[in-house]
């Protein structure tokens, strides 16, 4: 069994519109429910000072 999802924030978990939509919720609370870690990733990086 899958103990962490990581998912790709732009493209993957927001739509065109830069939602989340009501699909994706629904997959990612039922996944939180079973015990699984989400893990939201990026490529883009940030310069921290």
């Amino acid at each position: 069994m899958y103990k962490l999802i990581a998912i790709d924030i732009d493209g993957t978990l927001l739509n065109s519109k830069g939602e989340i939509t009501s699909k994706t919720k629904k997959s990612l609370n039922k996944a939180m429910e079973n015990g699984i870690e989400i893990v939201l990733v990026s490529r883009k990086t940030y310069r921290i000072n």
